[in-house]
């Protein structure tokens, strides 16, 4: 019988690092400049710029993060 009162599985949600806009956006620009050709600022002011999506929350595995669910 175990007699530790540590938890079996980590709280990997707890432990996640906070999403950083800023960072997805470079990853995605310099993924993109890659395959194009094209300059990774110009690419990273297109996605800053584009406001098709910007009513849209990146999604967050811990609830209180978001406050969305």
């Amino acid at each position: 019988m175990l007699s530790s009162t540590l938890p079996l599985v980590p709280d990997l949600v707890a432990a996640a690092p906070a999403v950083d806009l800023r960072r997805i956006i470079r990853a995605v620009a310099s993924s993109t400049a890659i395959e194009t050709g094209q300059p990774i600022q110009e690419l990273e002011s297109q996605l800053q710029s584009d406001s098709r999506f910007s009513a849209l929350d990146l999604a967050s595995p811990n609830p209180a993060v978001s406050g969305v669910f």
